[in-house]
């Protein structure tokens, strides 16, 4: 599969939709394949947790969850 700098190609989405068998008109295979590069986008600029903080509130919903089961 091709991908280019800013996503994957067109062509690649085109493949991929049609090995899947979903069917996509040709016109709207571009307007998908921006919106994908704009959703990576935002993702990439999402704060990421450090390991630390992310085990810390996984321990916290638990004792929460905890607290709430005996209630």
């Amino acid at each position: 599969m091709s991908v280019a700098e800013d996503g994957i190609s067109e062509a690649a989405l085109a493949d991929v939709f049609a090995s899947s068998g979903v069917k996509v008109e040709a016109e709207e295979i571009g307007p998908v394949a921006r919106v994908l590069v704009r959703i990576n986008a935002a993702a990439r600029v999402l704060p990421r947790p450090s390991f630390d903080d992310t085990t810390e509130s996984y321990f916290r919903l638990l004792e929460r969850d905890d607290a709430g089961a005996g209630a």
